[in-house]
């Protein structure tokens, strides 16, 4: 009997910052708990860094995952926005490697090539596959969403003993 794998997938925001668990056992896959950690507008930049810190600590210390997947840094045109993402992807990795977990990182085009067949997937696309392969009801964020298509793709392309890549 293969052993479960508790995978957290987590798309960083600064102002909204989605989450999905996902237990892989052998081939299948099952959601565990999913959400969105949304962030004061009127907080300075620290504490939003501060507010994702200690509602995803909650979260990682209440189900346990074995692994992180956190999307990677795209293109940005603005610098300030690449600045303010690096900083809450740094607290997320940070938060992954104080809990002791396994970190991987995947591009965004590449999960969506990878749970749609087409890297440049429309929100809706990838809503409608993650419901489907997950055989989950309406889900209406597309960062809750995107964070279960990012344990949901890490799980279907893992092996064990595979090492971070």
């Amino acid at each position: 009997m293969p052993q479960d794998t508790w995978i957290i997938g987590v798309d960083p925001g600064t102002n909204a910052t989605g989450y999905g668990i996902i237990r892989k056992s052998g081939a299948r896959s099952t959601c565990v708990a999913s959400g969105v950690i949304r962030t004061s507008p009127n907080s300075s930049q620290s504490q939003k860094l501060w507010q994702v810190y200690t509602k995803l600590d909650e979260i990682v210390q209440l189900q346990r995952p074995d692994v992180m997947v956190v999307e990677s840094l795209f293109h940005f045109k603005n610098s300030q926005s690449l600045i303010k993402m690096s900083q809450i992807r740094g607290v997320i990795l940070l938060l992954g490697e104080t809990h002791g977990l396994e970190i991987y990182e995947y591009a965004p085009m590449e999960i969506k090539k990878g749970i749609t067949g087409y890297g440049a997937a429309v929100k809706e696309q990838m809503i409608f596959m993650i419901s489907k392969v997950l055989g989950l009801g309406d889900l209406r964020s597309a960062d809750e969403a995107d964070a279960l298509a990012i344990a949901l793709y890490h799980s279907h392309i893992c092996r064990p003993g595979l090492m971070n890549t």
